[in-house]
């Protein structure tokens, strides 16, 4: 048999497993603490690249997949141990350290960002571009943005257009360094405060990293999240008339909370990925809601894609 077959068959044999037994709570699987190590993939594609097609070749490529997929089974089973939403104030400055892998010293970038608040500004558009980096929305300000950010792999900047009662801004990452990359929390994250006055739409783009965003003290008329193998986690306040929160992803932990006085409808187009929606009911079409949805004159709506993906929408008091 075809060594890459045999390889992705035990791939999704493994994640199928997983998601199974972790539906039906026989287990306990933390897909967050598994994202970090993705580069496992790629040592498992280069081997099947480096030995014969055939014979020996067979075996070396078995034994790299299971053992590959052991690591990850067992990394998975504990909590991922990241506090990176713990910041502390920072002020503007360059800090050079010495890399604990080559001996080379990185440059690590200190940053802060602020857009004053205009009264007539009634309706927000926040996107954020990123990758490696952890990112967190919470708290007030009496600014329309401001934001702290640290990085060894780049910097960020932000631009904001105003038109009339709109504003744009758009916060990003740029100059990413190769051969730096450190996805650490104490190394390379963005907190952001936002005003609690406009209507928000945010977006979020993101290939690789996390995020965890407490949105209960703002008015948030939609939440875009488009990732690739990352974490996302969104705490939401009570919708708007229809708040509708969107979450495309690849490799990726989806996770949602809701207020349980909410009205929600979910529609997920996914095969392969894990879905936990207590409360909700299973609609014939194949969507979810929550008793008396129909009748709810603010609701959320959710829009969840993805490939081998874990969707979790909670409800909390």
């Amino acid at each position: 048999m075809n060594k890459e077959k045999l390889s992705w068959g035990l791939i999704l044999l493994f994640v199928g497993g997983v998601l199974l037994l972790n539906n039906l709570d026989i287990i306990n699987f933390y897909w967050r603490s598994v994202f970090s190590m993705w580069p496992v993939i790629l040592i498992v594609v280069g081997v099947n690249l480096l030995v014969p097609r055939r014979g020996i070749g067979n075996a070396v490529s078995i034994v790299v997949t299971i053992a590959a997929l052991a690591f990850l089974a067992y990394r998975g089973m504990f909590p991922p141990r990241s506090d990176w939403w713990v910041f502390d104030n920072k002020s503007w400055h360059n800090e050079s350290r010495p890399s604990a892998t080559d001996g080379k010293r990185l440059e690590k970038s200190d940053q802060t960002f602020t857009h004053d608040y205009d009264a007539t500004v009634t309706t927000a558009h926040l996107t954020i571009k990123g990758g490696a980096v952890e990112y967190e929305i919470e708290g007030l300000t009496d600014k329309l943005f401001s934001a702290e950010a640290t990085s060894t792999i780049g910097t960020h900047y932000l631009e904001t257009t105003t038109n009339g009662s709109n504003a744009n801004l758009t916060f990003r990452m740029t100059d990413q360094k190769k051969g730096n990359w450190n996805v650490n929390g104490d190394e390379n994250w963005a907190k952001i405060s936002l005003n609690v006055n406009p209507i928000w739409h945010i977006n979020l783009d993101m290939g690789a990293g996390s995020a965890e965003f407490d949105l209960t003290t703002y008015k948030v008329a939609s939440l875009h999240f488009k990732g690739g193998a990352a974490s996302f986690e969104a705490k939401m306040g009570m919708p708007l008339e229809e708040t509708v929160i969107t979450a495309e992803s690849g490799v990726a932990s989806v996770e949602i909370e809701i207020p349980k006085a909410a009205a929600c409808r979910i529609v997920i187009n996914s095969g392969l990925s894990s879905r936990d929606f207590p409360g909700f009911t299973k609609q014939n079409d194949g969507s979810y809601i929550t008793e008396g949805f129909d009748r709810a004159s603010n609701r959320f709506t959710v829009n969840l894609k993805g490939g081998l993906s874990s969707f979790t929408v909670k409800r909390y008091d």
